[in-house]
């Protein structure tokens, strides 16, 4: 028998299932119902004008073309499905596919690279193809494949072709683009075109700014500079050194999603001191929706727990941010270079306070420090390097400039000054407070403050002298003994009898003294270990629930260990005389019985409580009126760098305000060892509405001072004790003295006893610093370097004439840095750059059309689709009298609850975690808050749960049964009906990167005839 009269498609297709045939049906585009019988789903689709046999038979599985051959008596010999598929075409009397050259057939079935194939229902890039040699007994077409489709870019598939269920070559100059089966709703089609239009990316314009349309932030001019900067450099070699508060890790931020959205950076490295390794990973996910994996020995144990011992934990993600500290150690280091290798593609790594890794050494060369040594390792093995610092100059010109080459080393060299600014331009940003204050339109900020409390002590009464501002107001505190003054007095005679002139015991004696100018409870912890000499080691401190790298070391600990720390050195000293012994013994005497009654400081800090929040703080029961238990909304933070002084204030503070309106809930503190949930519930209360939460005073230790923002509501903060480091009380400055402060002016308060020679010192301290502050900004670091080497020896006879000495305004160092540094900064030059990147905002803005209301609508149809109801509007009041407009989330079902959590307010550390899953998410906003203490979400572009909603666009939009890419809409004006459609022109790379999108729209008038 004639195989070509046996052959037809009925009988081809009659070899299938019904499943199958419903399958490849839905592949021509052809609706088969599952309920009818095969013969009538055969009959269907061979009466549909979209049905080819030849086109067809590309989505036969290789079995199912060899059973097909069989049941037709032809031959089933040989793997390769274009041998099999030519034989039932040749039997059948038709072609492979039409408008196709029978002698191109193989184009039909076995891809090329460059090609666009269709597997497993989405779009990839042929990469390669490894054909299988043609004597090998199962010939098998090995294909390297990248994913084109928007929610899964870039991701990499190898198949074998000739196993692969339904794959095909996609030509559309054989098939066209499609056919019209459908239209779509004008909301539907709008929301389709939005989403499409957002997703849309260039990476060859670099005159447009995506990513700030993508970021949860308030955007100011000043912050899109570096972006502009990283766009025009061919790699983005930058460096961002901005004055402290200007928002340098947002424009990090900017830079980083911009890369990515580029396809020009996949792997983020991003190395900062500890303090300040969460901010980073909180600051990425909230603003910008990027999750950053913290890397420590917890995360190291997850991944070995989860993929074995021998995995290389730095391979198990793309964005990681480290401490300073754990990339120092080899077991932690050497993995991430052996995952490096000489240098990673698409890879950028950012360090900041990148002045840290800078040689120190005044020599023609400078020498390497062990963290030097290290990034100079590392940075070349990255293809972008983003350095950030406040303070990038330390006045040694080779230090400098051996912190540029590890920038860039192909603009700069180590030993080798920079002499003219038009060097440094290209690849620094450099702005300060002032700068920006002299700009109309820029960025405001608070003025800053200085409150001096003078406590002087006469004829048995405390009283202290305030001055703010020019006005100066005195009174009178309490009865009490002049402990503070005593204690000094006797540690000074003490000291110069027993300090040495150098080692270790020398240490003691400069601790004690700090320890005393903080709090007698301090003092004595300190002076009581010095008095037992050397103890055996402290026990182990009990295992923390956090890891100590991410989280730092509990007060207690600290102060376990330095009062070990001193009982050790404390034995290596020379024995007292009687007199010393005596001198001694009356300090712990007067310490003991002092430690736990209020210094005058604390009185002084109770009369400001007093006068600014309650009334009855610190007085007797039954001297109080109702009205004096009251507290105003007024907040305050208190600074102290030790544990033993934040204890201490805790418990007076509390004494004092017990009894007044919800006392045990006035006061919170802030300390290292906390994990996330302590962190973020003691700063999400401190920034909240003062009617929301009654906290007022927040106590600090240092751990504080970096990586915290409590500005929110707070504009008042007090340094208990004055840190001997300068740059640790500008640190705590910056909590509240930072953008996005409400208040106008913010207040630092300090205290300072004239009687006692020490204070004499630290109150020069404080003005200096405000002062260099004021006139040179972060330039000051260079002065504020030799101050601290100053008060390493501790305060002594000479201390004044030496800080008086190493404050000087004229030194060489200085003008160094100002020659170096500033000289490539104007006035003119900012002011220029800053309309310059406005202009590119508003151009990028009307190209992208990314509207907060566009937002909310997509998000609307999105949840439709879903089967939800909308976003509801409603009005949120603020305690300011703001009428802020909000978006109450529908119910949703239980597959978001994760994403939801992201939305809830923050969880207490002592919250149910279930219970706190069952709160309701915030009221969403789709303009950045005003206020960080808003109790609302910011939902942008690239929030998760925007992210979430969209992807049915991207996933399943472009589906046949999903979007037809056709609606028809009547002109309200003209009456007349209009056809739209769209479709998208994409440029790609290697990788299926896009490297360019364009949306191209056609509209007609319908006609009716």
């Amino acid at each position: 028998m004639d195989s070509r009269d046996a052959v037809t498609p009925q009988t081809v297709f009659a070899s299938l299932t019904r499943a199958r045939v419903v399958e490849i049906g839905r592949e021509l585009e052809v609706h088969i119902p599952t309920s009818l019988s095969k013969e009538r789903q055969l009959a269907k689709l061979a009466a549909s004008p979209r049905f080819d046999f030849g086109h067809a038979l590309r989505f036969f599985s290789r079995d199912e073309l060899r059973q097909a051959c069989r049941e037709a008596g032809l031959d089933d010999s040989g793997r390769a499905r274009i041998e099999l598929a030519r034989r039932l075409a040749a039997a059948a009397g038709e072609s492979l596919g039409p408008q196709v050259d029978p002698e191109d057939a193989r184009d039909l079935f076995t891809p090329r690279r460059g090609d666009i194939a269709v597997v497993r229902q989405r779009q990839y890039l042929v990469e390669q193809v490894h054909a299988a040699q043609e004597n090998s007994d199962a010939p098998m077409t090995l294909v390297r494949l990248s994913c084109l489709d928007d929610d899964a870019a870039g991701r990499t598939l190898e198949v074998l072709w000739e196993l692969e269920l339904g794959a095909r070559i996609l030509q559309p100059e054989a098939h066209g683009l499609g056919t019209v089966s459908g239209l779509d709703s004008a909301d539907h089609f709008g929301a389709y075109l939005s989403a499409l239009k957002w997703n849309c990316v260039t990476a060859t314009d670099n005159q447009l700014f995506q990513a700030p349309f993508r970021a949860g932030i308030q955007l100011w001019n000043h912050q899109l500079i570096p972006l502009q900067k990283a766009l025009e450099l061919p790699r983005a070699n930058l460096f961002i050194a901005d004055d402290v508060g200007l928002g340098k890790t947002i424009e990090a931020g900017l830079v980083i999603q911009e890369l990515r959205l580029r396809q020009r950076v996949d792997f983020v490295l991003v190395v900062c001191p500890a303090s300040i390794v969460l901010q980073w990973r909180d600051e990425m996910r909230s603003r910008f929706g990027l999750t950053f994996e913290v890397y420590n020995s917890d995360f190291v144990g997850r991944r070995q727990k989860e993929r074995g011992f021998g995995v290389n934990p730095w391979s198990t993600h793309t964005r990681f941010v480290v401490s300073y500290n754990l990339i120092r150690r080899p077991e932690h280091r050497d993995p991430l270079l052996q995952f490096l290798g000489e240098r990673v593609k698409k890879s950028l790594l950012v360090l900041d306070e990148a002045h840290t890794v800078a040689p120190a050494s005044g020599t023609r060369y400078a020498i390497d420090s062990r963290l030097t040594r290290v990034v100079r390792d590392l940075a070349p093995r990255f293809e972008n390097r983003l350095f950030l610092s406040a303070t990038p100059h330390n006045g040694h010109s080779n230090s400098f400039s051996a912190l540029l080459e590890l920038l860039d080393p192909q603009r700069f060299t180590r030993g080798v000054p920079i002499e003219d600014p038009a060097e440094l331009a290209p690849v620094m940003v450099r702005r300060l407070k002032s700068d920006l204050r002299q700009i109309p339109g820029a960025l405001a900020f608070p003025e800053r403050r200085l409150v001096e409390h003078r406590l002087t002590w006469e004829a048995g009464v405390w009283t202290v002298r305030r001055r703010e501002a020019g006005a100066v107001e005195s009174r009178p505190l309490r009865e009490s003994a002049d402990t503070e003054l005593e204690l000094a007095r006797l540690l000074a005679e003490y000291s110069a009898h027993m300090k040495p002139s150098k080692g270790a015991g020398r240490l003691v004696f400069i601790n004690l003294q700090k320890r005393l100018l903080s709090s007698v409870e301090a003092f004595w912890r300190t002076l009581s270990a010095h008095a037992k000499g050397a103890p055996e080691h402290p026990a182990a401190p009990p295992p923390t629930l956090f890891d100590v790298e991410t989280y730092g070391v509990d007060d207690d600990s600290v102060d376990e260990e330095d009062a070990w720390q001193a009982a050790k050195a404390s034995a290596e000293l020379a024995d007292p005389s009687a007199h010393t012994r005596d001198l001694l013994q009356q300090m712990l005497t007067l310490a003991e019985r002092r430690r736990h009654a209020p210094d005058a400081k604390v009185a002084a800090l109770l009369d400001w409580i007093r006068g600014q929040q309650c009334p009855a703080a610190g007085i007797a029961p039954d001297a109080r009126t109702k009205a004096d238990l009251a507290w105003s909304e007024r907040r305050v933070i208190i600074f102290t760098e030790y544990g033993d002084t934040k204890r201490y204030l805790k418990q007076q503070i509390e004494a004092a305000i017990h009894g007044t309106h919800r006392w045990e809930e006035r006061v919170m503190a802030f300390h290292g060892g906390m994990g996330d949930d302590a962190r973020a519930e003691v700063q999400a209360a401190f920034n909240s509405d003062p009617n929301d939460h009654p906290v007022r005073i927040l106590i600090a230790t240092d751990a504080a001072r970096e990586g915290v923002n409590l500005q929110a509501h707070c504009a008042d903060l007090f340094h208990f004790d004055v840190p001997w480091n300068p740059a640790r009380l500008e640190q705590r400055n910056g909590r509240i003295d930072r953008t996005l402060q409400p208040s106008p002016i913010v207040r630092c308060h300090t205290f300072h006893y004239p009687q006692r020679p020490e204070d004499r010192v630290l109150e020069v301290l404080v003005e200096k610093i405000e002062r260099i502050q004021e006139e040179l900004g972060s330039l000051g670091a260079v002065l504020m370097e030799r101050v601290t080497e100053v008060l390493e020896d501790g305060i002594n006879t000479d201390t004044l004439q030496r800080l008086e000495a190493a404050s000087a305004t004229d030194g060489v160092g200085l003008q160094t840095a100002k020659n170096e540094l500033e000289s490539q900064r104007t006035l003119r030059d900012i002011t220029s750059a800053l309309n310059k990147a406005g202009r590119i905002l508003d151009a990028s803005q009307e190209v992208l059309d990314i509207q907060p209301a566009r937002l909310r609508e997509v998000l609307d149809v999105a949840l439709a689709l879903m089967g939800t109801p909308p976003l509801q509007a409603s009005t949120l009041h603020t305690r300011d009298g703001r009428a802020v407009e909000v978006f109450e989330l529908p119910s949703l079902p239980e597959g978001w609850d994760k994403t939801l959590d992201l939305l809830r307010p923050p969880r207490g550390r002592k919250e149910d975690f279930w219970e706190w899953r069952h709160r309701a998410p915030l009221p969403v906003v789709f303009e950045p808050p005003q206020r960080l203490s808003d109790p609302v979400v910011h939902l942008h572009l690239e929030h998760p749960f925007v992210q979430r909603a969209l992807s049915r666009f991207m996933s399943q939009g472009f589906a046949a049964e999903d979007l037809h890419r056709v609606s028809v809409v009547v002109d309200d004006q003209s009456h007349q009906t209009h056809v739209i459609a769209f479709g998208r022109l994409s440029l790609f790379g290697k990788g299926a990167v896009r490297l360019h999108d364009t949306l191209l729209s056609v509209a007609a008038v319908l006609d009716d005839t």
